[in-house]
């Protein structure tokens, strides 16, 4: 096919027919109109031959060409349909490679419809958990129950106990006695309990909780995949994975919340 044939044109056509004619056919091809893969071949053959025959340099060195070639006169009616068949495979455009989110895009759809319920409710757990963080305050506690529990492991065994106080459970590897006061750091909502000191004056340690240094990594993670999950101009793919590592994140942050 020549550049003439594929904007519909004549070779003596003047440079305001190929502008009229270029628009007209890419209209009607473009991609974004039509899935057709034999349409988006020729839609590229169009976009070619309108950079070709709109400058005139170009055009005037591609008639001259197309002008000089010899024409192919075969020897044999068959050899005339190999010719013939060889320049339809030439001509008949590649199958378009169809990308998963296109493939697969109503289960992907489907698949986000779910999604988003559990990314908001994680947005919202993760701004409690936030809040609950920052109106943490240090208040004095007097211990009044404690039970201890042995832990087993393939190598050891420790020991926790569990203090039950006038505003809450702490759980500590030493065992302190009834009556003991300290000076606890605890959240309001969820009375998780930050550290801990046994008078007023001594440093605090800190007790191993969902807000503890590297722990914090996983809450923090869950909040940044569910503001990025709910974003409008997300990919699909880009969109699929955020849910999926949310997920995990989503996992890691009831356990430690239930543990």
């Amino acid at each position: 096919m020549t550049h003439y044939q594929a904007l519909e044109l004549p070779t003596d056509a003047p440079a305001a027919d190929v502008r009229r004619a270029y628009r007209r056919l890419v209209l009607l091809t473009h991609p974004d109109r039509t899935p057709d893969p034999a349409a988006h071949a020729r839609y590229l053959a169009i976009n070619a031959a309108y950079e070709v025959l709109s400058d005139p340099a170009r055009r005037q060195a591609y008639d001259t060409s197309f002008q000089e070639q010899p024409a192919f006169i075969p020897s044999s009616p068959g050899r005339a349909r190999d010719a013939a068949r060889q320049a339809a495979r030439r001509r008949s455009p590649r199958p378009r490679a169809v990308p998963l989110a296109e493939k697969y895009a109503e289960e992907y759809a489907r698949f986000f419809r779910l999604a988003r319920p559990l990314l908001v409710a994680s947005l919202l757990l993760c701004g409690t958990l936030a809040v609950d963080f920052a109106l943490a305050s240090t208040q004095v506690e007097q211990v009044l129950a404690r039970e201890t529990t042995v832990h087993y492991t393939r190598s050891s065994s420790y020991e926790t106990t569990s203090h039950r106080t006038n505003r809450g459970t702490l759980k500590l590897r030493d065992a302190y006695p009834v009556g003991t006061t300290a000076w606890v750091r605890r959240t309001p909502l969820l009375r998780t309990p930050l550290s801990i000191a046994f008078s007023a004056t001594d440093s605090p340690d800190e007790l191993a909780s969902i807000y503890e240094g590297a722990r914090n990594f996983f809450w923090l993670g869950l909040l940044a995949c569910a503001a990025l999950g709910l974003l409008p101009g997300l990919g699909t793919e880009g969109r699929l994975s955020i849910c999926l590592l949310g997920a995990a994140f989503l996992f890691t942050t009831l356990v430690q919340l239930l543990a």
